[in-house]
């Protein structure tokens, strides 16, 4: 009798629990859902238990929404589960001809062969390829180049994603695809911006810089405290227009924009290292057009660090090249278009007219996904993926209210250190995917906003409260 009612204590006891957590959550749903924020917003959201089964929460999380950033762990996902983890791109340096060692002279061309890797020379990592060539040119001591230097493929189709607004095209977050990819694809302009408001700024630096490239300058000094500047012009276009206000300052205010041709870019730099080396390069023709020997194989990081570079920086440029990269034994036409065809076709073998791609980053707002196949993607990396594979995306995912583009939400709050996931917003979007961490357990969580009229800053302030008075009720 006594373990009868012992049994039957816990039963009732642990379905008042339920009942008790399922009223919290509705409650803060129902809260959320009546923000007067949100009138206008079409919401999207989905809760899952730590099982990956068990609906807790869940409010039209079978409509498409526009998902920005968060679109980069499909791609991410994707490249870790297609070219795994431990994957680097290579860059061939050699040359077609002889090596006179006892002149120092190259009798032929020097080639470089690329192949897409984003990391070449960029900001987000320590090793440096030219550092690299430098010390091997000095190691084979050549100082004379007879023929010429050649980055191939010669007719590298530098590109953006079609569906991308022209206002975009022009800035560093617009950036495109290129086998020469070189520096993120990114220029910093530096601007004096030391004079009375309404003086066009003047541009003091250009990093790194191009003969090619040609900037026109209509940017004026503003009374905001914040940049809004716009650059204007599409890949292979050689001019940028930049316009719009930067606030005053005494010392120099940076901008990033995207470069017009990574190729034009890596081959001054290439040369420039020449100049500073004393080699010479002659330019004669050689009938040669197959490599002879190999002078240098340049590696990117592993794949593992270059997904946290995409999640964790929120970077559109690695996230572009991580896709077509996972195409390319499936596409004959290296474009990001193609490739965004072919990630839609990898991911609706599960998630059948729930997810549609135009790109790899989320800056397209053709992309649409629902709320119920983000959540899925989450419980597919938990159930389905290597630990290693696991571990590489788990490992990308920035903290919320610590690191990464999550810095600042949910800060002195409850779900502090207690969400990792990715965020994504652009005007009138605002989204946000991953687990919600407690008592060791994983739960599955998203929310997505958009068309909203009011302030980015309310929207995302609602979302924090809800995914705070949801973590309360766990």
């Amino acid at each position: 009798m006594l373990l009868r009612f012992l049994i039957l204590f816990f039963f009732h006891l642990n379905l008042f629990f339920v009942v008790a957590q399922h009223n919290e959550l509705e409650t803060a749903l129902e809260k959320f859902k009546n923000n007067a924020n949100l009138t206008s917003a079409h919401i999207g959201v989905q809760l899952l238990d730590s099982d990956g089964e068990t609906k807790l929460l869940s409010y039209q999380d079978d409509k498409l929404f526009i998902p920005a950033s968060v679109t980069k762990l499909w791609t991410t996902a994707m490249a870790t589960r297609t070219l795994k983890p431990k994957y680097k791109f290579k860059t061939v340096v050699g040359y077609c001809g002889e090596l006179d060692t006892s002149n120092h002279t190259l009798k032929g061309d020097l080639y470089f062969i690329m192949t897409g890797d984003p990391s070449l020379e960029s900001r987000f990592i320590e090793q440096s390829f030219l550092n690299d060539l430098r010390q091997i040119l000095i190691k084979r001591k050549i100082k004379v180049i007879e023929g010429s230097i050649k980055i191939i493929p010669a007719d590298d189709n530098y590109h953006t994603c079609s569906q991308w607004l022209w206002s975009d095209l022009g800035n560093y977050y617009g950036a495109g695809y290129s086998t020469s990819t070189f520096m993120d694809n990114m220029l910093e302009l530096y601007f004096n911006t030391n004079f009375s408001i309404g003086d066009t700024c003047k541009i003091l630096n250009v990093i790194p810089n191009s003969a090619t490239f040609l900037l026109t300058n209509e940017v004026t000094v503003g009374n905001q405290n914040r940049d809004l500047s716009y650059a204007f012009g599409a890949p292979l276009q050689e001019e940028r227009v930049i316009k719009g206000k930067l606030p005053k300052r005494n010392s120099p205010y940076k901008v990033k924009v995207s470069m017009h041709d990574p190729k034009d870019f890596l081959n001054e730099s290439i040369k420039e290292l020449m100049k500073l080396l004393n080699i010479r390069e002659l330019n004669n023709s050689f009938a040669l057009n197959t490599l002879t020997d190999t002078l240098m194989v340049y590696h990117s990081p592993e794949l593992s660090e270059l997904v946290k570079i995409v999640n964790f920086e929120s970077n559109n440029n690695y996230a572009e090249h991580l896709m077509v990269e996972c195409s390319k034994e499936y596409t004959d036409f290296l474009h990001i278009d193609t490739a965004a065809t072919f990630m839609e076709s990898y991911w609706s073998q599960s998630f059948l007219n729930e997810v549609y791609f135009s790109d790899g980053s989320g800056l397209s707002r053709k992309n649409l996904v629902t709320p119920q196949a983000m959540n899925g993607l989450l419980v597919h990396i938990m159930k389905d993926f290597y630990p290693n594979e696991k571990e590489c995306i788990l490992g990308s995912l920035p903290v919320a209210g610590i690191s990464g583009t999550l810095k600042y939400i949910g800060k002195k709050t409850a779900i502090e250190g207690n969400f990792i996931g990715k965020s994504g917003s652009m005007g009138g979007v605002r989204c946000y995917t991953g687990y919600l961490k407690k008592n060791k357990e994983y739960f599955p969580f998203t929310v997505m906003v958009n068309h909203f009229l009011v302030s980015d800053a309310k929207v995302r302030r609602a979302i924090e409260n809800l995914m705070e008075e949801i973590y309360l009720a766990l």
